[in-house]
């Protein structure tokens, strides 16, 4: 049976998965009233994806790790880490900040197809090579879960990473990022070189004349 509980709720235009690392600058009274909570009863927030005026229900819960800065009135920097999905049942306005009652839940056990894992591991790899212009070395932990890890860096719009978190079967998941990945990695490629090709046109050339 699924665990029900009532959160603190931080609608944000954004989208963050298990197991990542969200950074939040607080400003707002009543973000800050929400993290006094928070603190004080040791408790996660959820963190739900609001955007075109619309509050998605399914949602991430997150745990405040570190705070990074307090500043003098009150504005915090804090690190936070995404725990558990959850979807929302109803919401409450009794507080400052929103709050809702939420139904927390998990993947449906499937095994995880370790091919599709390292088609993953290898695509990810790739496009971050291209975007960095260099090899990049990650270690991928047997037991995580790739998808979450790599969808935030795989550059997918929110919506893209929202349907990524609302999945519940991780082969699912890595057949949207392969797709996803087999889909941009040629296009960055193409850039690439024509990016190649004008840049080697802003040379001088030392060419010899060809004998015809």
């Amino acid at each position: 049976m699924a665990e029900k509980s009532i959160i603190p709720l931080f609608p944000l235009p954004l989208v963050v998965c298990p197991e990542e690392t969200l950074p939040l600058h607080i400003f707002e009274e009543r973000y800050k009233a929400m993290i006094a909570y928070c603190r004080k009863e040791h408790q996660p927030f959820g963190v739900s994806l609001a955007y075109n005026n619309k509050l998605y229900p399914i949602g991430c819960s997150v745990e405040l790790e570190e705070i990074v800065n307090e500043y003098p009135d009150g504005r915090l920097d804090i690190i936070t880490v995404g725990v558990m999905r959850y979807k929302m049942l109803e919401t409450y306005k009794d507080k400052p900040y929103l709050r809702a009652a939420v139904e927390f839940f998990d993947d449906d056990g499937e095994p995880v197809d370790p091919s599709l894992r390292q088609r993953v591991i290898t695509l990810h790899l790739k496009f971050i090579e291209l975007l960095q212009g260099e090899t990049t070395v990650e270690d991928y932990d047997f037991n995580e879960r790739v998808s979450f890890r790599v969808a935030h860096s795989a550059g997918f719009d929110v919506l893209q990473k929202q349907k990524v978190l609302e999945m519940t079967n991780e082969n699912k998941r890595l057949e949207m990022l392969i797709e996803h990945f087999e889909k941009i990695i040629p296009d960055i490629e193409r850039t690439e070189e024509i990016k190649r090709r004008v840049r080697s046109n802003g040379h001088f050339k030392n060419l010899r004349s060809l004998d015809l």
